[in-house]
C-alpha cells in the first residue's frame, strides 16, 4: 500500500460515510482491513522490539500497555 492508496480510501476505518463504498466493492474493504492489521502489527512489533534496549523506559512500557488495551475492545 502507498500513500496514494490511503488517499484513495484504502486503510480508512469503516464508518457510515465510507461503508457504502465498501458494500459496493468488498475487495476494497478486505484490502483496507489487511492494511490496518499490517499497520497495527508493525507498530506493536516496533514497541516490543524496543523492550530491553536503551530506549526501554516507563513511557515506552505505558505506550505498549495502552496499545494492547486498545485491542481488548475489538
Amino acid at each position: 500500500m502507498s500513500f496514494q492508496d490511503l488517499e484513495a480510501g484504502f486503510g480508512r476505518p469503516l464508518t457510515s460515510s465510507n461503508l457504502v463504498n465498501a458494500k459496493q466493492d468488498p475487495t476494497r474493504a478486505v484490502a483496507s482491513g489487511i492494511f490496518q492489521i499490517n499497520t497495527a502489527v508493525s507498530r506493536l512489533q516496533r514497541l516490543v522490539n524496543s523492550l530491553g534496549t536503551r530506549r526501554d523506559n516507563p513511557e515506552l512500557r505505558e505506550k505498549l500497555y495502552v496499545y494492547l488495551l486498545s485491542f481488548s475492545n475489538c
